[in-house]
């Protein structure tokens, strides 16, 4: 049975009066979390002026920078109404547009370390784009005031999913309130105020009432008209959390779901959102497909793992990371042209922090000293490249190609093969690791720290300890006895959870290091 509007008023004033603990509330832009701080709005700006004031209200909202251009406006657009709004009025609401660190954000991840595109048992983005920054916010607010109250948007009905995320949140040591379960939110209350409303009562809710902030609920009501099946992107503040794949307006990269069926519908419904269509493509394209193929045979720290007789691949390769860039700033451009042309404002898809720190991890992390980043922007943009200059590379462009031709001139005299693909990437390793072991050595010669400098070159021969896959494949099977169980390796847990994905009888190896066979 739903609770009626005027009695979950109530019930928030006199939970908001019971003590000092400042709330803060999860905010999508959805109807529910719409719902619930429209409530709780109300039943502050009831309360008398010197009573209102009583503690602060922080209202969040995680912008993961890949998230479904219409719905970040709508969402940037509430919070900056929202600002106004507790200003004018006096009310003690302060809207906080939370964004993931530099170093957590997709494109970072995925171009610039090699990440494959988020799958089921390998979801990675999750953490780093939505809990992390959340989580932060809401932990050092709980630890600066002892405790904290944190409101959400949920609903009993909406999945079954969610009915089992809000029963952990029941039998409460305080009435209407429960701990959250995450140990980094221990001293963090939960309160659900909508949790027996159906969707129907949400929106005869919102749309009956006036917006107290200023925006239009019939326009919010007009963006889930133009998309499919009832459902939003929750606040997501720890993994119990239905991910947003799931449901209608999530990240425009998520490739845990088979298509964006938000998207797909409102450009479908509204011939004003085709500038979108780009963005749809390059998902479709480039992130939602198999990609084995395109990634290194070993892992991020160099080692490989034996997966039903083969090898598990690692990261995205050079090639690979260079051509999504490429395509994602086209894509860019499409859309800003598209975009301009029906007067919407210009969208970045990738920021400029974003394109330094990705040339950083390239040149500097990965010893890619062919410096791709700025010819890539030039070919896709047009423009040159406008970000900071890096220090003088010890090699240029063509003292890189005669080290090329090298390569494949000792593959074809040392390791002759009469398959080509073979002697190609034979010849690409042995570039890939002299290049590698050059910018390392020159980058030790720059710094005055020089004491790791052994452990990194040990660590590029080992890594590079492979003629190509066949052999790193063969290595791997010839040193079986020499291999710790799985369950005390130091593979990292979301390489097992990838790993481990398939049903099938399995064996998970981390390859010892050529030093350690060798010794």
């Amino acid at each position: 049975m739903p609770i009626a509007p005027k009695l979950i008023i109530k019930e928030i004033q006199e939970l908001y009066l019971s003590d000092s603990l400042p709330w803060i509330i999860g905010y999508s832009g959805g109807k529910d979390s719409t719902a619930s701080l429209q409530l709780i709005w109300t039943a502050i700006a009831e309360l008398p002026k010197e009573r209102r004031r009583f503690k602060p209200i922080h209202v969040i909202s995680t912008d993961t920078l890949v998230e479904n251009p219409v719905i970040a406006s709508w969402v940037e657009l509430s919070l900056k109404q929202m600002h106004v709004a507790a200003q004018k009025f006096g009310l003690p609401i302060h809207p906080h547009r939370l964004t993931p660190s530099l170093e957590n954000r997709f494109w970072v991840n995925l171009i610039g370390k090699g990440y494959p595109a988020p799958r089921p048992k390998f979801r990675w983005c999750t953490d780093r784009l939505k809990i992390s920054a959340s989580t932060k916010f809401i932990q050092e607010l709980s630890e600066a005031n002892g405790e904290a109250i944190l409101v959400l948007g949920q609903r009993r009905g909406e999945s079954h999913a969610r009915d089992k995320v809000i029963d952990q949140y029941q039998a409460s040591t305080r009435d209407r309130l429960s701990r959250n379960k995450d140990p980094k939110l221990s001293r963090v209350w939960v309160y659900l105020p909508i949790e027996s409303w159906s969707s129907d009562d949400v929106w005869e809710y919102i749309i009956q009432t006036p917006n107290p902030w200023g925006i239009s609920n019939q326009d919010l009501f007009d963006i889930y008209r133009g998309a499919t099946p009832d459902a939003e992107c929750p606040i997501v503040v720890d993994k119990s959390t239905p991910s947003c794949g799931d449901s209608r307006f999530g990240c425009y990269v998520c490739t845990m779901v088979t298509q964006d069926k938000s998207m797909a519908a409102m450009i479908q419904n509204d011939g004003a959102k085709g500038w979108m269509q780009p963005i749809m493509d390059f998902r479709d394209r480039y992130l939602a497909v198999d990609d084995r193929a395109m990634r290194d045979f070993r892992r991020m720290n160099g080692k490989v793992i034996v997966l039903n007789d083969r090898l598990v691949h690692g990261p995205y390769s050079q090639e690979r990371r260079a051509e999504l860039l490429l395509e994602l700033l086209k894509t860019q451009k499409k859309v800003r042209i598209a975009g301009n042309a029906r007067g919407v404002e210009l969208a970045e898809l990738i920021g400029l922090d974003e394109l330094q720190e990705i040339r950083r991890l390239w040149v500097v992390d990965k010893g890619e000293i062919e410096d791709l980043l700025p010819t890539i922007y030039e070919d896709a943009i047009g423009a040159p490249y406008p970000g900071k200059e890096l220090d003088a590379m010890p090699l240029d462009a063509a003292d890189l190609e005669v080290l090329r031709t090298v390569a494949k001139e000792w593959v074809a005299e040392n390791l002759s093969t009469e398959e080509g693909a073979v002697a190609a990437e034979r010849a690409s390793e042995l570039y890939k690791l002299t290049r590698t072991l050059l910018a390392t050595a020159f980058r030790g010669l720059q710094s005055r720290k020089r004491s790791k400098q052994l452990d990194q070159l040990q660590s590029l021969l080992s890594a590079f300890a492979f003629v190509d896959e066949q052999d790193a494949l063969d290595f791997a099977k010839t040193h079986l006895s020499d291999i710790a169980p799985s369950g005390g390796s130091d593979i990292p847990d979301a390489v097992l959870d990838e790993a481990l994905a398939d049903t099938t009888p399995k064996t998970v190896i981390p390859i010892l290091s050529a030093s350690s066979v060798v010794g």
